[in-house]
């Protein structure tokens, strides 16, 4: 005689609750397992970033890319390091396939941070002036300018060598960036250091006896899970914590810390300044 005897309610409910429970210890790990791989795909996007910015300076006689070289005209000038637009004024888009990293990027533009989901773009909101970056921003001071060496608007076109950089490893080249105003996010194409910079206070020193304390807006968009994705002039990339930032709320009433927006490191400019050796070969120039 075949039995045909099945399970019991009690039985299915054991099975169920189970089921959930082994669902619910998973989850949380499959989910930072995602993170985790967006992550990794952001971190291949900065490593060609670098090294776009890497060949272009093999081919411009040693001078990186310039970050933004007509800021200058109008509202913000027509070119980025990231693209180039009709105009100079935020009523036109950035063109990435325009952009002077174009041609050593492997699609021609500037991949998008997969984890960068909730900025609003040029059209969604007035003031997206930077669309186009795809979440990352570039050393606008010190790598792709030279305030601490030439006045403005001079600075805006003159950038770093490769060659005269003191320090690679501890210089910022690229990282996830974003520009909170008021009750939401757009992408921005820039990172500056903690403190303005000019010949006179090439340091950015808050302490200056010639410069009272300029602080700079954060742009450096801790988002993943409060890291920031960062590489550095020698192509290396790091993963760092939020730090701090100078206020709360930002020159365009964004909440920095809503957002995650602020610094790493020490509250100075030396993780974005390549050190003496570019003052020493600027001397000889």
């Amino acid at each position: 005689m075949v039995n045909t005897r099945g399970f019991t309610l009690i039985e299915l409910l054991v099975v169920i609750g189970i089921i959930a429970i082994l669902a619910a210890l998973l989850l949380p790990a499959l989910s930072r397992a995602r993170m985790q791989a967006l992550s990794m795909q952001c971190v291949s996007n900065l490593r060609q970033l670098y090294l776009a910015n890497t060949m272009y300076a093999h081919e411009n006689h040693g001078r990186y890319v310039p970050a933004a070289p007509d800021m200058d005209v109008g509202f913000g000038g027509r070119i980025r390091w990231h693209g180039a637009r009709e105009t100079p004024f935020a009523e036109t888009d950035y063109d990435p396939m325009k952009g002077p990293l174009a041609e050593y990027l492997p699609d021609g533009r500037v991949k998008e941070c997969p984890v960068f989901h909730e900025y609003r773009k040029r059209g969604d909101v007035a003031n997206a002036f930077e669309s186009g970056a795809g979440g990352y921003g570039y050393n606008s001071e010190y790598i792709g300018g030279s305030y601490h060496m030439r006045q403005y608007p001079d600075s805006l076109r003159s950038t770093a060598l490769d060659s005269r950089m003191a320090q690679p490893s501890r210089t910022i080249m690229f990282a996830d960036a974003a520009m909170p105003q008021g009750d939401h996010i757009t992408e921005y194409g820039l990172i500056s250091p903690p403190f303005g910079v000019t010949p006179q206070n090439p340091t950015g020193d808050p302490n200056h006896p010639e410069w009272p304390a300029w602080q700079s807006t954060p742009s450096m968009h801790f988002r993943h899970n409060g890291r920031v994705n960062v590489v550095w002039s020698d192509g290396s990339v790091t993963s760092e914590p939020w730090g701090w930032s100078h206020t709360k709320l930002n020159i365009f009433d964004g909440d920095n810390h809503r957002w995650g927006v602020g610094w790493f490191g020490p509250r100075d400019n030396r993780l974005f300044y390549p050190g003496p050796k570019v003052e020493a070969a600027h001397a000889l120039e």
